[in-house]
């Protein structure tokens, strides 16, 4: 990766990227939970082993509303697969919005 990549990632990852362009963002994860929690009070909520051997999380923060996807890797790189706002978090048992009660 040149140069010029390298400080477009990190311009990127440092929040002046948008949901769509932080999908390319990767870094070892530690760099990455750490920015979630830092600068987004982002805090992991649930995770789940997806399709070859790649971690899948969701961090959220229930007070700012943010929330991300991250999808590690065995190799302990992470890439932000998602970004955004208005997170919404259901108790268990909760009716799901769009299903019928």
């Amino acid at each position: 990766m040149g140069l010029n990549k390298i400080t477009l990632c990190c311009a990127l990852f440092l929040g002046v990227a948008s949901p769509a362009v932080a999908a390319q963002t990767c870094a070892e994860r530690g760099v990455i939970v750490d920015r979630l929690k830092e600068k987004y009070r982002e805090s992991h909520r649930a995770s789940g082993l997806g399709t070859d051997t790649k971690m899948v999380e969701i961090w959220a923060s229930p007070e700012s509303g943010s929330w991300t996807i991250l999808i590690t890797e065995a190799n302990g790189k992470s890439c932000i697969a998602a970004a955004g706002q208005n997170w919404l978090e259901l108790d268990p048992g909760e009716t799901v919005l769009g299903q019928a009660s």
